[in-house]
């Protein structure tokens, strides 16, 4: 049993299916309650795995839109042993526009609020600005995790852990020799794909991925330009809001360049943004990111 009294939701095992985790069950009208989670560390949820399933239980009340935008405010801790309910506000819809307001709970404590908006979609200007900067294809990279790191490579052990604690992806990170040394740009790049999501052919499931992976290794971008010992586990992060502007449909299961870059910290914050591409290069989502960054300045 989870610790509100309902039953626990089950654990996604390493050849899970991911599309599972944005799968909900109805309770009553517009309210919904998780099937599957992800154990984080310490038995915490994954603040990707909340954003994507409120995401999916706000799309179960839209017709014919797909989401454009949403911001979310990570408000407590959740714990993957109990299941996560979802209440949706239908805000307001329009001729072309809905929105949604959803509030996640454990113990009928809130421990997320995400607002949306959803577009039927129009004919308009379209432009994107190209990539100057090289990016080698995923399948040229070797996998971070059969890497063996010497035992002083704490910064290194904490990446590998961390990888490995979300079996349903399939990571490539790019410039790995900038792992273990200062990187004043502040910027990382990874492939990711989530080869179980060509189960589902649902681009509002795709959608509802994206938003899963887009919290995988964000905030710690932060930490880049500053002193490796303080990347991980000397400092303490927690993701405080999270915001996606959806720009065009794309597969998960399909390799997807996530480029991250920090403009700036400070005052125990610090923010990050990201940009998700597809192989061919279009630009299928931006992200940005405010953490709370407070490292043991003891060592």
């Amino acid at each position: 049993m989870g610790q509100d009294g309902a039953i626990a939701p089950q654990e996604i095992a390493g050849e899970g299916d991911a599309t599972q985790l944005v799968k909900l069950t109805s309770t009553s009208k517009d309210c919904f309650t998780n099937l599957y989670s992800e154990s984080f560390r310490n038995n915490h949820l994954f603040g990707g795995q909340v954003v994507a399933q409120a995401l999916a239980a706000a799309a179960t009340t839209v017709e014919g839109r797909h989401c454009h935008s949403m911001h979310a405010y990570f408000l407590r801790a959740g714990s993957a042993s109990a299941s996560v309910s979802f209440e949706v506000d239908r805000t307001r819809d329009g001729g072309r526009f809905s929105t949604r307001r959803v509030v996640a709970l454990q113990n009928d404590v809130p421990i997320l609020h995400l607002e949306c908006s959803f577009h039927l979609g129009e004919r308009g200007l379209e432009h994107q600005v190209p990539s100057s900067v090289p990016v080698p294809e995923p399948e040229t990279i070797p996998d971070i995790t059969a890497l063996d790191p010497d035992k002083d490579q704490a910064a290194l052990w904490g990446i590998i852990q961390n990888v490995q604690t979300f079996p349903l992806l399939d990571i490539r990170i790019v410039d790995q020799e900038l792992l273990l040394q200062p990187n004043p740009d502040a910027n990382r790049r990874l492939w990711i794909r989530v080869p179980s999501a060509v189960n589902s052919d649902d681009p509002a499931v795709h959608q509802q991925l994206v938003a899963y992976i887009s919290d995988f290794m964000l905030a710690g971008v932060a930490l880049l330009p500053h002193p490796v010992k303080y990347r991980w586990p000397r400092t303490f992060m927690a993701s405080l809001d999270h915001a996606i502007w959806f720009h065009r449909p794309c597969r998960v299961d399909d390799w997807l360049l996530y480029d991250c870059d920090s403009p700036s910290t400070g005052d125990g914050r610090g923010i990050v943004r990201g940009q998700i591409k597809d192989r061919t290069g279009r630009l299928i989502a931006t992200v940005m990111q405010e953490a709370l960054l407070r490292p043991d300045l003891t060592h």
